[in-house]
């Protein structure tokens, strides 16, 4: 009898501490600015902007969009300044096939932070997290172009501001 009060006990106490890394988990998902599928946090670079596209693979506009997005950021005043961070919306399947251009299978978290209205959106943010731009609508590489040049704009008056 004690044997199965005992055993009773210990599932009990490990099932309830299981839910609460659970909870705790998940309730820590706001302090990441992106998370992939499995709620694991994005890596994002510290010394630059990161430009996030988010994406479906079912959308003609965001295929035609990625490459203008990825030749101009390779472009020699872009290249150092920004990281490429995409969001596929309507798959389970990233590709990193370019790592400087990775794209992660996206979660429900992220459109908390980053409403996306319809792909592509694209938000270029700061390391932390800040919105300086939202873009909603593929981009040519003339007007992306003014994008990134205004996001540095923003960039260096809030760090300005700070320092």
């Amino acid at each position: 009898m004690i044997r199965i009060f005992l055993f009773f006990a210990v599932f009990a106490f490990v099932n309830l501490s299981c839910q609460k890394e659970e909870k705790a988990e998940k309730k820590d998902l706001h302090k990441y600015i992106l998370v992939d599928k499995n709620s694991n946090p994005i890596p994002l670079p510290e010394d630059k902007l990161i430009v996030v596209n988010f994406l479906a693979y079912s959308c003609s506009s965001c295929m035609k969009e990625l490459p203008v997005i990825k030749k101009v950021l390779r472009e020699k005043k872009f290249k150092e300044r920004f990281q490429f961070i995409g969001i596929v919306i309507d798959s389970d399947k990233g590709d990193f096939s370019d790592p400087d251009f990775p794209i992660y299978p996206g979660h429900k978290q992220n459109f908390v932070r980053f409403p996306v209205p319809g792909t592509p959106t694209t938000y270029i943010i700061t390391p932390k997290g800040k919105k300086l731009i939202i873009i909603h609508g593929a981009v040519t590489e003339e007007n992306f172009r003014k994008f990134l040049k205004q996001a540095v704009e923003k960039a260096e008056r809030l760090s300005a501001k700070e320092g």
